[in-house]
């Protein structure tokens, strides 16, 4: 039986939903890479990897006229799911481009998510990373919230002889949001 991205995604929220789970933290990380021009031909490497009992790290790179790498890493534990996936491609003459997607949720509804992106044009050759993690674990010290969910992402590249380089990274943390509605209760 082949298990498709979105087949093992549903299982592996599924099982943290159903507490197979015995982790003390779910942390998601990845990266990919892609470059491209010159007289060579271009390389791809891409990494994935999850700390946990439960979860998937897949990648996947080819090189060619068009060089590409993904990379995906999902977990889900007791305290909350991280979710992690990066993406580069570089092509002989055009530019190079990479992009990060992070997200982690912890068990009491903190969300952190981050993006990165990179484009590399001109030059003689072209190369971008882009990479990132997301984690959802215990928070030390503190009771009344006791997960905390981050992400971070980062993205580099390079040109030779000339070129232009721009990268832009974003993290955003959101905590929980409690929501108290009156009860009226009458005899």
């Amino acid at each position: 039986m082949k298990f498709t991205f979105f087949a093992m995604t549903t299982l592996v929220c599924l099982m943290g939903l159903l507490g197979v789970t015995s982790v003390q933290a779910s942390d998601a990380r990845t990266s990919a890479s892609a470059s491209g021009g010159g007289r060579r031909p271009g390389s791809a490497t891409a990494t994935a990897s999850y700390e946990g009992d439960v979860g998937f790290a897949r990648t996947q790179t080819r090189s060619g006229p068009l060089t590409a790498s993904r990379a995906v890493a999902v977990g889900v534990d007791e305290d909350g799911l991280s979710l992690s996936i990066s993406t580069a491609m570089a092509t002989p003459v055009g530019p190079a481009f990479a992009t990060n997607f992070n997200l982690s949720i912890g068990r009491d509804g903190d969300l952190a998510h981050s993006v990165g992106h990179v484009i590399s044009t001109g030059g003689l050759t072209r190369s971008a990373t882009a990479g990132g993690a997301a984690s959802a674990g215990p928070r030390r010290g503190v009771s009344e919230r006791p997960t905390l969910a981050s992400a971070s992402s980062r993205a580099t590249g390079t040109t030779t002889f000339g070129g232009v380089v721009r990268a832009t990274t974003r993290s955003y943390q959101e905590p929980r949001v409690v929501v108290v509605r009156p009860i009226s209760w009458r005899p």
